[in-house]
C-alpha cells in the first residue's frame, strides 16, 4: 500500500528536470533517501520527484514543505545537512537557500533576467504589406492557452493553414493537448495537428512542422490584426486573423501588456 501521508511531518520535493539530472540530482536523492530509510524516518517523511520547477540555473534544486523552503546547487553532503536540520531541528539551512517565504528576491548568483519582448516595428512584409509587427512567445505554455482562448471566446477568428485551408474557430469542437508535443484541433470531420512543444532536433520532419516563431501583426492599410506561425527556418506554417476581442487578449496575456501605443521604455 502507499505511504500514509497523514503521518508525515515533512515533504521533500526533488526536482527531476533535465538540468537537475545533468547537475547530479539523482545521486543526491539516492543518498538522502538511504539516510531516511536507515534511520527510521521513512514513514514520517515523504520524498517526491517532480518535473522541472523552473530554476534550471540553480540546479539541482529542492523544495521543502512546510513553509516553502527552496534550496539550490545541491550535493549529497548538502542534501544530508538539509534533511537532518529540517527533521531534527525543524530549521532550514539558510546558507543553501534559494528562497523562503517573505524574501523579496531569490538568493542566486546565476539569476537569468526575464526575457522582454521587443516593441512593435513598422515594416514592409512581402505577404502582409505595411504592418506593425513583433515576435511573441513560441513555447507550448503560450500556444496552448492561445488556441484554447480563441476556441472558447473568439468564434469569428480564423485559422489559415499553410495549404490555404481556412478554419473558423467556431468550427473547432475541442482543443486537446494530451500528446507529447502535438496540439489537436478537433473538427467535425477531421483533426488538425500542430507541433508546439520541444522535439527531437534530429527528426527533420518534426523540426519543419514545429511552431518555433510566433509573430503578432497589425496591418496599417486594412487595420486587420493577426498572428503568423513559422518553423525555425522561417517557413510559414499558419496564420490567424483575430477579432478585436482576441487582439485585446493577445496584447494583455500573450504579449504581457505590450501594445502598439504602449511601447516599452
Amino acid at each position: 500500500m502507499g505511504k500514509n501521508i497523514a503521518n508525515t511531518t515533512h515533504n521533500f520535493l526533488f526536482c527531476d528536470g533535465g538540468s537537475c539530472q545533468k547537475a547530479g540530482s539523482e545521486e543526491v536523492v539516492r543518498k538522502v533517501r538511504a539516510y531516511l530509510r536507515n534511520n527510521g524516518l521513512w514513514d514520517s517523511t515523504h520524498t517526491i520527484k517532480t518535473r522541472c520547477n523552473g530554476r534550471c540555473e540553480d540546479a539541482p534544486t529542492w523544495i521543502v514543505q512546510p513553509n516553502n523552503y527552496w534550496y539550490k546547487e545541491l550535493t549529497p553532503e548538502k542534501g544530508l545537512e538539509i534533511i537532518k536540520s529540517h527533521i531534527h531541528n525543524n530549521e532550514p539551512v539558510e546558507k543553501h537557500l534559494l528562497y523562503q517565504n517573505k524574501w523579496d528576491k531569490v538568493a542566486s548568483e546565476k539569476e537569468i533576467p526575464a526575457y522582454k519582448l521587443k516593441p512593435f516595428s513598422i515594416l514592409e512584409d512581402t505577404t502582409l504589406g505595411s504592418c506593425y509587427l513583433t515576435r511573441g512567445f513560441a513555447s507550448d505554455q503560450y500556444t496552448f492557452p492561445l488556441f484554447l482562448y480563441l476556441k472558447e471566446h473568439s468564434p469569428t477568428s480564423k485559422l489559415i493553414l499553410d495549404d490555404n485551408k481556412s478554419i473558423l474557430f467556431s468550427d473547432i469542437k475541442e482543443v486537446i493537448y494530451s500528446k507529447q508535443y502535438v496540439l489537436e484541433l478537433i473538427l467535425e470531420q477531421e483533426t488538425i495537428e500542430l507541433v508546439i512543444a520541444p522535439i527531437n532536433q534530429k527528426d527533420e520532419a518534426l523540426v519543419k512542422a514545429r511552431i518555433s516563431i510566433v509573430e503578432y501583426f497589425h496591418q496599417i492599410t486594412t487595420n486587420k490584426k493577426g498572428i503568423r506561425f513559422k518553423n525555425k527556418f522561417g517557413h510559414q506554417l499558419g496564420l490567424i486573423w483575430l477579432s478585436d476581442t482576441a487582439w485585446e487578449y493577445c496584447s494583455k496575456v500573450q504579449l504581457q501588456g505590450l501594445t502598439i501605443e504602449k511601447q516599452p521604455v
